[in-house]
């Protein structure tokens, strides 16, 4: 009888043990960036305009020229041709950090919880 005590022990602590890991991989920048500009991208391709502003500042930077985030949303348009992307910190700002992903960099700047995306342009990014 006391076996199926120790089997609930047993899952409950590896439960706990497997919500640490991903908390802690969650936190790391690299992969908090990476969850944003997947989030961003899929909302946009669900139509989900207002779910995808929510990854955004208020004001960006497309291609050089200043826009609010309504403005990029109805701008910016998909690359159906994704491919692997790649996450380093920003060489201009070492604080942000930056996607590359088919010849377009996204720079994103930690507000709050959230990784928000501020400029988007070639690489290498130029933010300030």
């Amino acid at each position: 009888m006391n076996s199926g005590k120790f089997w609930v022990l047993g899952l409950l602590s590896l439960g706990a043990v497997a919500g640490l890991i991903a908390v802690t991989y969650w936190k790391r920048p690299e992969n908090s960036v990476r969850w944003s500009f997947t989030q961003i991208h899929t909302s946009l391709v669900r139509g989900k305009k207002d779910a995808a502003a929510r990854f955004l500042t208020p004001r960006m930077t497309f291609n050089g020229k200043d826009l609010s985030a309504a403005e990029f949303l109805t701008t910016y348009s998909l690359d159906r041709q994704t491919d692997e992307i790649d996450t380093v910190p920003c060489p201009s700002v070492p604080a942000h950090w930056t996607v590359i992903m088919s010849g377009q960099s996204y720079c994103f700047v930690q507000e709050g919880p959230l990784w928000k995306l501020h400029v988007v342009g070639t690489p290498p990014c130029r933010c300030r």
